[in-house]
């Protein structure tokens, strides 16, 4: 224990806070408690809180302190988090001390396999791929004479020093403790509305200096429990301790924000990181209070600056470029390309909700404000996410452009969402959407280029980055990626079957549908066993079959000039004796249509290979959605569904080509159909 003439000191001290007696010396010569005034410290920072609070509570200008948290460097621990946890209570603004002892937050903290939606030291541990550990003490309930809402728990700090040993949380002797987090009676003014309550935030440059001669710099502040009287979860501690390893705020926290409502009509920004990082408002609970308990993962851009991973750079156009989940892989890319600098580029990553991962699965989807949500529980949509990144802005309130935002596939800014229905292909409220990651999953989601809504552009200008080719999500994705120009794509062939028997002595006409992002015209070239056989500006070729029992192999190599895709087929020769004159069943894998050119019906069979979910529609060339012919649970086998060629509205889509794509659990395949009117 302290002795009784350090702890004088220290309510001395206090006394003199409480007056606005400050004094500032070195800290060399410090004695205990004694701070400099935020207003008058320009090292001082304060996080999440409310612009007019700040101004209210602090006299600072919010510029200025948006200014201040530029200045803030990352202090993130080499190996081990070791935390010093306070829990903090007033004689007229008690806890729950019966259900909410000091054990029932050390197992929410520091335990592993305990907690079911996972702890603190658990969440560290995965975002970090098992580089950081979260340690610490918890102290308390402590408690003072007289609730104050707006407090920076000095007054605490003091209370305890004769019980607790700051020094033992200054690991590495730099003079600073490692870490505070504060745990205070009740819950936060985040989710009750209610003024009374304390908005969780979070602290540097505080500069307390405590009777062990360590300086308590940062620390975080979060609610006891939920408005229910549950529990806090982890999810706004986790953001707050980002904030105390020198992580800012990813949300677009500017005048726009109403939060009561968090809809914005009619708003041009979407919002910078929706639930794609714990320094966004999923992190911090805003989305859905009492939903969700578990937090997102930091983002890409956050988890390199913590040096929990370091992104690989693409620099070259490479086709089928390999991407692993990044919950559980430490692995991101990174894109720059002409005009960008040095400080913009792309981070791009995968992100899978059916990982194996404990933490980032469930999206927040704003539960909390309309009823007609399903409450916090939808699976999150998974793809490959893509980061647009401007180290050179200091934050994510600047308006025009962001720090760190989300590349938002799908989302067309000229299509506002109305505020009527949850599963509208627009809903928007307040600066968020649902969509975000790119794959194949959604039709016209499959490519990121200068063409696309939303396109590669830098905010100054072009990039000529084409990511095309982007494949379904899953625990591996692949994509190709073109540097000023667009890789072309094989996205239909025929005969559908790359394994095809052909009657020796007759004809076979091979063809191909190749997609060229940037509208480069493509050569063909055919190849018989790596033989040349023909090149040129046909798509078609005759193939004819002799003699029977012979394998040969097929290839076409679409180029446009410079970037090229491939495909082939292998060929079996068969005897004609005993061939069958009816047609052959349709083939796993495969959709037949007839007839085709066709007018004003054609008739589509398309083999589902096991029972679940299908989903079988019409697309344009663009991949635009134009008819669902059926979407839900089929049962193995043949589904044949007619399309009467009307769009979604009911009017006659015009003639040209058109796109049957069947979707289920194990394959997704797509067959070229002609109208003709």
């Amino acid at each position: 224990m302290r002795s009784m003439k350090a702890l004088s000191l220290s309510f001395v001290a206090m006394t003199l806070i409480l007056q606005g007696l400050f004094i500032t010396p070195g800290h060399a010569d410090r004695e205990a408690g004694w701070v400099v005034p935020p207003e008058q410290n320009p090292d001082f920072v304060i996080y999440d809180l409310p612009p007019a609070q700040i101004e209210k509570w602090l006299s600072i200008p919010y510029d200025e302190m948006v200014q201040r948290r530029g200045k803030v460097t990352l202090a993130p621990p080499s190996d081990t988090l070791k935390a010093l946890v306070f829990l903090c209570q007033w004689d007229d603004h008690l806890a729950d001390t019966v259900a909410h002892p000091p054990e029932v937050f050390d197992t929410l903290l520091f335990t592993e396999g305990v907690v079911s939606t996972g702890s603190m030291r658990e969440f560290f541990l995965e975002t970090s791929y098992g580089d950081l550990w979260g340690e610490g003490g918890v102290h308390g309930w402590f408690t003072q004479p007289t609730y104050i809402s707006g407090a920076y728990f000095t007054d605490f700090f003091a209370a305890a020093d004769p019980f607790i040993d700051y020094s033992e949380f200054d690991r590495d002797g730099d003079g600073y403790t490692d870490a505070v987090w504060i745990f205070h009676a009740g819950p936060g003014q985040e989710e009750t509305h209610n003024t009374a309550d304390i908005w969780s935030f979070a602290v540097w440059g505080l500069d307390y200096m405590t009777d062990d001669g360590v300086i308590i710099d940062r620390f975080a502040c979060n609610p006891e429990e939920h408005a229910d009287g549950s529990i806090i979860s982890i999810r706004v501690p986790a953001h707050e301790a980002g904030h105390v390893l020198g992580l800012p705020d990813l949300y677009d926290y500017n005048s726009k924000l109403d939060t009561v409502t968090y809809f914005t009509p009619g708003d041009a920004n979407d919002h910078p990181m929706v639930d794609w990082g714990l320094m966004g408002y999923y992190g911090y609970n805003i989305m859905s209070f009492g939903t969700r308990t578990d937090p997102s993962h930091f983002c890409a851009w956050s988890k390199e600056q913590l040096g929990f991973l370091t992104s690989t750079p693409l620099t070259s156009s490479q086709k089928n470029v390999p991407l692993p989940e990044v919950n559980t892989n430490p692995f991101v890319y990174k894109v720059t390309g002409a005009g960008s600098g040095s400080q913009e580029y792309f981070l791009l990553e995968n992100r899978n909700s059916a990982s194996t991962s404990i933490f980032d699965h469930l999206d927040s989807d704003f539960s909390a404000y309309w009823p007609w949500f399903t409450p916090g529980q939808n699976q999150k949509d998974s793809g490959l996410l893509i980061y647009h990144v401007d180290d050179a802005v200091s934050s994510n309130s600047s308006g025009s452009r962001y720090k760190v935002t989300i590349e938002d596939a799908g989302y067309d800014p000229a299509r506002p969402w109305d505020g009527t229905s949850e599963f509208s292909d627009w809903w928007y409220p307040y600066e968020m959407r649902i969509s975000a990651p790119f794959s194949a999953d959604d039709p016209g989601q499959g490519s990121f280029t200068p063409n696309t809504t939303p396109n590669s552009d830098w905010y100054g200008g072009g990039s000529g980055i084409w990511i095309t080719n982007i494949s379904e999500s899953g625990e591996n994705m692949t994509f190709d990626i073109g540097f000023g120009n667009a890789w072309p794509a094989i996205v239909d062939h025929a005969p559908a079957a790359l394994d095809t028997q052909i009657v020796s002595g007759e004809v076979t006409l091979f063809s191909a549908d190749v997609l060229d992002e940037d509208g480069d015209a493509s050569t063909y070239e055919w190849y018989v066993d790596g033989s040349p056989v023909q090149s040129g500006s046909d798509s078609t070729y005759s193939f004819l079959a002799s003699p029977p029992g012979a394998v040969v192999n097929l290839l076409l190599v679409a180029t446009d000039g410079s970037l090229a895709d491939s495909l082939g087929w292998s060929l079996m020769i068969i005897d004609p004796t005993g061939v069958a004159d009816a047609a052959p069943a349709v083939r796993a894998g495969t959709i037949q249509a007839t007839p085709t050119p066709f007018n004003p019906s054609v008739r589509i069979r398309a083999a589902v290979p096991s029972a679940g979910h299908a989903r079988l529609t019409v697309h344009d060339p663009a991949g635009r959605l134009v008819a669902v012919l059926a979407d839900g649970h089929q049962e193995a086998g043949l589904l044949e569904r007619s399309w009467l060629g009307k769009d979604l509205t009911g009017n006659d889509a015009a003639s040209g080509i058109y796109f049957v794509r069947l979707v289920t659990r194990d394959e997704a395949v797509s067959k070229k159909i002609l109208l003709l009117r």
